[in-house]
């Protein structure tokens, strides 16, 4: 009788998200501001943005967001290159700039994001080296609740 081969092992799930207090309190406030700007909009037509902070490009959204909120100026800043007639053409940006710029009270803050086992490259340390030579504050961003701390703590 013909035996069947053995199943592959799956890799274990990953645990199931959970919003963190500082998130959450992102989403408060992102609601507060939009009842503000939009108060003729009737509550139950209104959908508040859903943030998380467990990819680089939630975490990102979400220092976007949160430096908006505060009154502050803040982009995000892309500088992939781009993937052209089958090979990738280098972007004309400073290799290592940040993820995230903010402009709070006439002071640059650089912010990079780091989710995960991702590390600063040496060109990024660089960044991080002149930043702080011209006055400027350089921060890396692991999840959002750390970000919060320190940039309200300014």
């Amino acid at each position: 009788m013909y035996q069947l081969p053995p199943l592959p092992t799956r890799k274990k799930p990953r645990p199931a998200y959970r919003k963190s207090e500082a998130v959450k309190h992102l989403e408060r406030l992102y609601l507060e501001d939009h009842r503000k700007r939009y108060a003729a909009m009737p509550e139950y037509a209104r959908a508040g943005n859903k943030y998380r902070d467990d990819t680089a490009g939630g975490l990102t959204k979400c220092i976007v967001a949160y430096a908006k909120l505060c009154g502050c100026f803040a982009s995000r800043l892309n500088n992939q290159g781009v993937y052209r007639a089958g090979k990738w053409t280098r972007s004309t940006s400073r290799r290592g700039l940040p993820d995230v710029l903010i402009t709070r009270n006439g002071i640059s803050y650089f912010i990079e994001v780091k989710v995960g086992r991702d590390t600063m490259s040496e060109h990024q340390h660089k960044v991080k080296q002149d930043q702080q030579q011209a006055g400027g504050i350089y921060f890396v961003a692991h999840d959002f609740g750390s970000f919060k701390s320190f940039f309200d703590q300014l």
